[in-house]
């Protein structure tokens, strides 16, 4: 039996919404990870920051939640920002060639500077 848990707290930028993210992300808490990516989304806004440094653990279902996100940001000129993934998460995203669709940051501070650059806001 798996004891896995997850924390999600949705904090505001300027610019974007941030959702910060504590504990694992697994088949047992996948559902309350994407129902968190999908609350942000829905909000209008073409960039959602997710704070990965005190995620442990993710496995395919959240890279699944992630890379869905990004298939609906993209259209509206929007992306994913992950912030400070851990190394093994980072490794699984170069390997899936995730980190080839969302934008990982080492920093909170990079991810905000990233989403003024490529401006933000409700799409038009």
């Amino acid at each position: 039996m798996a004891n896995a848990h997850l924390e999600t707290e949705i904090r505001r930028s300027d610019l974007c919404p941030i959702l910060a993210v504590t504990g694992e992300i697994d088949v047992h808490t996948a559902p309350q990870f994407k129902q968190a990516v999908a609350g942000l989304i829905t909000q209008g806004t073409r960039h959602v920051i997710i704070d990965l440094g005190e995620v442990g653990y993710m496995d395919s279902s959240g890279f699944s939640t992630l890379l869905s996100a990004t298939k609906h940001l993209r259209p509206d000129g929007g992306a994913v920002h992950l912030v400070g993934p851990k190394p093994l998460i980072l490794r699984m995203l170069q390997l899936t060639r995730l980190d080839t669709l969302l934008e990982v940051h080492p920093t909170l501070e990079a991810a905000v500077s990233a989403t003024q650059h490529a401006g933000n806001g409700s799409a038009s």
